[in-house]
Formats: C-alpha cells, sequence, structure tokens
C-alpha cells in the first residue's frame, strides 16, 4: 500500500513540471511569433509643440511667462510596434507641460502620450525634457501721449495747432519691460497741406532718450490715435506806435519813438487776413505823462492782434520793445549883437545900414528851446542871423519901399537839435542915395 502512494505522487509531480515546461514554452513561442510577426520600431516626429496646462495659475497671481530657448518645441523618438505607425501621425502625439509642477528655477517637465495608441506598447524620448519659463510679475501704467507733424506744408502755410484725440494711455506686460518705456509717439504727415488734416496714426513706445522700443510682450490699451494739425494761411503786414503824454516840465522828448518791430508775419484764415493791414501799438499803452528820463515799454504783440490772428511764429519772439527817449530841457533867451546879423536880398538902389546912434543899435532879442546840454553850449557872439529883405516887403506888403527906419525880422539856423521860440527884429536905416 505504501508503495502505491510513492508510485501516486511521483507520477503528479512529473507532470506539474511538464505543465509548468509547457506553458512557458507556449509563451515563448508566442513571443517570438508576435515579435517576427509584428516587430518593433523606432521613428522621429520633429517641431512637436509642447502644450502648457493650468496657465490660469500664473494669470491668477498676476504673473507673465514666456517661453524661453524654444524649448516648447521638442523633437521625440517613439518606440512602438510597426502596427501602430501605421496609424499614428505627429498630431497624434501629444507634449504637454504642467505649470502647477513649475520648479523653483522656472523649469516644467514635459510628459508624452499618444492617441489612439496602446500606452504600455509605445515609448517617447524627446531631445530635450524640460521646457524653460521665463516668470515675473506682470506691471502696468498710464504713459502720456506724444506726438509731431512731419513734411512741409504748401507755401504761403503754417501749421497752426495740432492735437490728438488721447493725451495718454495705458501698457501693461512684463514689469521690466514697462518700466522701459517713458511715452508714446506719433507722427502725422503734413507734407504739401493747404488745408487742415487729420489721420488715424500708429503709436510707438519710446523709452527716456526717445528711442523707439519693439516691445512684442507689451500690450497697449489702444494703438492708434486721431492726429489733427490746423494749416493757417500767413500774411506780413507793418507794426505802427505813437506815444501819449508829456514828459515833466524841463524835459523834452527826443528823436521821437523808436520800436524794435517793424513788421511781423500773421497767420490765420485768408478770410481773417484778408481784414487786416497793419498793427498798431495803442498811445494809451506809451503813456510819458510826468516822466524826467527815457522810458521803455515792452509789450506782447499778441495783445494787438484781431480776434481769429496769431503770429505765425509762435516760439519767437513775440514782444515789441518801444524806447521813447527823454532828457532834460530848457528855454533860453539871447541878445545876438547887430553886427551879428547879415542883410540879404536888399532892394537895388537901396542903402541899408545899422543907425548911427549907438543907443539905436538894439541888440536883436533870441529864444530858443532844447536839450539843457545843448542850449548851455550856445553863444551869443557866436551866432549869426539873417534878414532878408525881399521877403520882409513880401510878407508885409511893401511894394513901394520909401527911405526910412525900419524893424525887420531876422531869422536864425541854429540846427535840428535847437527849436526857436522867438526871433527878434533889427533896427535899420533904409537910403536912397541920389536923394
Amino acid at each position: 500500500m505504501k508503495g502505491f502512494f510513492g508510485w501516486l505522487k511521483k507520477k503528479i509531480l512529473h507532470n506539474v513540471i511538464l505543465k509548468i515546461a509547457s506553458i512557458f514554452l507556449a509563451f515563448l513561442i508566442w513571443f517570438i511569433v508576435a515579435q517576427v510577426g509584428d516587430p518593433k520600431d523606432t521613428r522621429s516626429y520633429s517641431n512637436i509643440q509642447v502644450r502648457l496646462v493650468n496657465t490660469e495659475l500664473l494669470d491668477n497671481q498676476n504673473k507673465y511667462y514666456a517661453v524661453l530657448e524654444g524649448t516648447d518645441k521638442v523633437r521625440v523618438s517613439v518606440t512602438a510596434p510597426t502596427s501602430v505607425f501605421q496609424t499614428l501621425r505627429s498630431s497624434d502625439i501629444i507634449a504637454e507641460a504642467d505649470v502647477s509642477k513649475l520648479t523653483d528655477i522656472n523649469t516644467i517637465a514635459i510628459t508624452y502620450y499618444a492617441l489612439n495608441a496602446n500606452a504600455d506598447a509605445v515609448s517617447f524620448e524627446g531631445d530635450h525634457d524640460m521646457v524653460k519659463l521665463d516668470v515675473e510679475n506682470m506691471a502696468s501704467k498710464w504713459i502720456r501721449v506724444s506726438y509731431r507733424t512731419v513734411g512741409t506744408v504748401a507755401d504761403g502755410f503754417i501749421i497752426g495747432n495740432t492735437s490728438s484725440d488721447q493725451t495718454s494711455i495705458n501698457i501693461s506686460g512684463p514689469e521690466s519691460s514697462v518700466s522701459k518705456v517713458s511715452s508714446a509717439y506719433a507722427e502725422l504727415n503734413v507734407e504739401g497741406a493747404s488745408n487742415n488734416t487729420s489721420a488715424n496714426v500708429e503709436l510707438h513706445l519710446h523709452d527716456r532718450e526717445g528711442n523707439q522700443l519693439d516691445l512684442g510682450n507689451v500690450t497697449l490699451s489702444t494703438d492708434h490715435v486721431l492726429l489733427s494739425a490746423e494749416i493757417l494761411a500767413t500774411k506780413e503786414v507793418p507794426v505802427y506806435a505813437s506815444y501819449s503824454g508829456t514828459p515833466a516840465d524841463g524835459y523834452m522828448v527826443v528823436g521821437g519813438l523808436e520800436k524794435d518791430v517793424d513788421k511781423v508775419m500773421l497767420a490765420g484764415t485768408a478770410t481773417n487776413l484778408a481784414t487786416i493791414s497793419r498793427i498798431s501799438i495803442t498811445s494809451d499803452k506809451v503813456d510819458i505823462s510826468g516822466a524826467t528820463e527815457t522810458k521803455m515799454f515792452s509789450l506782447n504783440i499778441k495783445d494787438f492782434l484781431p480776434s481769429g490772428i496769431r503770429l505765425a511764429d509762435t516760439e519767437g519772439n513775440q514782444k515789441i520793445n518801444i524806447i521813447v527817449t527823454i532828457k532834460a530841457s530848457r528855454d533860453r533867451t539871447m541878445e545876438i549883437a547887430p553886427q551879428n546879423i547879415a542883410f540879404t536880398n536888399a532892394p537895388e538902389g537901396y542903402l541899408i545900414s545899422l543907425p548911427e546912434a549907438e543907443e539905436d543899435r538894439l541888440p536883436v532879442t533870441l529864444r530858443v528851446f532844447g536839450l539843457s546840454d545843448v542850449i548851455n553850449t550856445l553863444r551869443p557872439s557866436a551866432i549869426a542871423g539873417t534878414a532878408d529883405f525881399a521877403e520882409w516887403m513880401r510878407n508885409s506888403n511893401i511894394t513901394d519901399l520909401q527911405p526910412g527906419i525900419y524893424n525887420v525880422p531876422v531869422s536864425f539856423n541854429l540846427g535840428s537839435e535847437v527849436t526857436i521860440l522867438e526871433s527878434g527884429t533889427i533896427r535899420v536905416v533904409i537910403t536912397k542915395p541920389e536923394e
């Protein structure tokens, strides 16, 4: 009996080993057949775009991010059974970088999978395994809008006021880029313009030194502005001025009025310019009443312009300086000896002489006015006068001159700086020698 059980145990154990060996052999045969029938292959796919997921995590933190060094494009080597490649397209290969797994050095590991493929049968290997990001705080600020015109308007015209429909705009983007921007700049072309002109023009960002910036990562609240330019006609007109009042007693105006602007270029519409031919500085603005010294008046020309008219050069001198020279003056009465008087145009046949008696030879009274410095230098003994007998007879309606003693007016010429207030007469004796 014991021998029987030993024999049975031996048979069973021997069959189990055979069964296990059979199973292993069957699997080996299946594996070999499978490999021979559908072998594995490795193929490469270029420019696979890495898809960033969960980017809203950075947006919620008001962070800016940008991919560095083109690391969001990867070349992928795919290893899979040959049958897989029959339906696998490059668009089926998915490369992802999960922003939630961003490291402290701003890198994200890339993971791969393929659509419509058994994940266990396919393996991936990229030419790099990380996406590198530039991450920084977002910033925004308001900046001024600067603008100018370019080009030359038509002859006889100038550019008047220029304006923009935006004086400032808001920009946003990475803090490092936004901090570089100082202003937004635009240009309006007015070449050949003779009428008001406007256009929507593109804005460009500039730094503090005026250099144009090319910042693709900065967003503008608007990238165009409406610029307008006023185009005005021009006309040159003279400037006139006068003064009012009189200086204090003992003073006088010397040489009249002087001004440093004789003509100005005006700008305005052709209709307005047609109504103006001169600029007049009114005398009430140049009042010298009671003055005892030279007066200068500095006036703004634009205060004397009609409505709708302006100076063509708004950046140049807009002042007119008016000078009224005032100096001390005096009048003086002098006696001129009769010997200093010359006789002219004596009537033919008559003899002109001074009275014989010394007491009858009266001096000629001369009263003059002018600058004190000039009047004080006059010497009566050096002053000569003239008695014009033809003029005296004409003014006195004398046609038949009779011998006798007459008082004949005397004239003096003391130059433009001396005003003669009064010139007296000279007593003369008129005779006919044949009588």
